[in-house]
């Protein structure tokens, strides 16, 4: 009985703060049954839409998030790689040998001497205190 009684109070209340929208439905309802039937079908027909349009907003949202995982995961490897992050200066090297050995690498790109070992003299300089 609670719930019959709480939709008639939501009616009343609905019909109270919108009282030329009812009048309207209901002129609509007496003089132009097919065209209030057609305004009610479009209604229901862009509820639908919507909602249609918002559950496939989220599965394209979750395939696309799911695409950007797979490409970073792609990008920066998993497995027995460096856990350096984004700024890691060798990000997709192996890790061999122990954490803590040096290891010294020649780059191909490293610029040849401009000047001979024979050019300029050494001078002996002695540091004062003023």
């Amino acid at each position: 009985m609670k719930f019959l009684t709480a939709i008639i109070d939501a009616l009343v209340g609905f019909v109270q703060r919108n009282p030329l929208t009812v009048l309207l439905v209901l002129i609509l309802a007496l003089g132009a049954p097919a065209l209030l039937k057609g305004i009610a079908i479009f209604i229901l027909y862009f509820v639908l839409g919507v909602a249609v349009l918002a559950v496939a907003g989220m599965f394209f949202f979750r395939w696309k998030i799911r695409s950007m995982q797979k490409q970073m995961d792609d990008r920066f490897g998993e497995g027995n790689f460096r856990a350096g992050g984004f700024g890691a200066p060798f990000a997709g090297e192996r890790e061999d040998g122990r954490e803590g050995d040096v290891k010294v690498r020649k780059t191909s790109g490293a610029p040849e001497k401009r000047v001979s070992n024979k050019v300029g003299d050494y001078v002996d300089f002695e540091e004062t205190k003023d």
